[in-house]
């Protein structure tokens, strides 16, 4: 059975762009505004721990519903149908033998689902400081506490690059075209991905850099302040090598 992913669909949002006030001639400049105290970048910090997203995981996959299902998954999905719900349960399988590890606001569990395979989770923390799942796919083996390639950091900085100055072309060799935000023909993705908060928001701070949190041979999380409130975690995963992107590539940004 060829490899089975999880697509992550985020639902655009339009921007309302305020026109710019002009004062004319003989007209009084308007009032200053009062200053607002600074807000602090104060990371999110995980209410739980990975052994209790495995159990929740656990419980998840043995329930006779789809409703545990449903809370596991990150709230970029929105409203999850049945269909997706019991697609995710066929991906949980047995949930055998897991093993987790956290890295900041990315966490990564590897399993063994039907037939031995093993399957590996990632996630990111949610809005409710808990981690939710951001997609699951088959592994080639255990990845945990292997070491994090050195390329996974180059392949990050180029994409939070090509957002900043809207280089679309540049993106589209960095990004998973298979799930995330990546998938669906060019002229699709560049008009989608436009249109993402978390686009717009690099490119209005355009010092913004990813950091690395940490991660495997195959998974990469990164942290990314587009503003002192917004926080993502930025996802990148290992492909077929390609000329272009070496097979580091983004899947896709979660707000926590």
């Amino acid at each position: 059975m060829g490899v089975r992913r999880l697509a992550i669909d985020i639902a655009a949002c339009l921007a309302v762009a305020a026109p710019f006030g002009l004062v004319g001639c003989g007209s009084s400049p308007p009032a200053p505004k009062p200053r607002r105290p600074a807000v602090r970048n104060v990371d999110p910090v995980p209410a739980e721990r990975v052994s209790d997203v495995v159990a929740r995981v656990e419980g998840a996959a043995t329930a006779s519903s789809c409703t545990a299902v449903k809370g596991l998954l990150h709230s970029v999905y929105g409203t999850i149908g049945e269909p997706a719900c019991r697609s995710v349960k066929a991906e949980l399988g047995t949930f055998s033998d897991p093993h987790g590890k956290a890295y900041g606001t990315g966490a990564v569990i590897d399993y063994a689902s039907i037939g031995g395979q093993r399957k590996l989770m990632a996630l990111a923390l949610d809005s409710d400081r808990r981690f939710h799942v951001a997609f699951i796919e088959d592994a080639p083996g255990p990845s945990i506490g292997s070491a994090r390639p050195a390329q996974f950091d180059a392949a990050a900085a180029t994409v939070v690059r090509s957002l900043q100055s809207g280089d679309c072309n540049t993106f589209l060799r960095f990004v998973d075209r298979q799930m995330g935000l990546g998938t669906g023909g060019d002229r699709q993705v560049c008009r989608r991905v436009s249109s993402e908060p978390f686009r717009r928001e690099l490119q209005a701070d355009q010092r913004a850099r990813p950091v690395a949190l940490g991660g495997n041979a195959q998974i990469a999380f990164y942290k990314v302040r587009s503003a002192p409130t917004r926080y993502y975690t930025m996802i990148m995963a290992r492909r077929a090598p390609s000329a272009s992107s070496g097979g580091y590539v983004l899947v896709n940004a979660f707000p926590a």
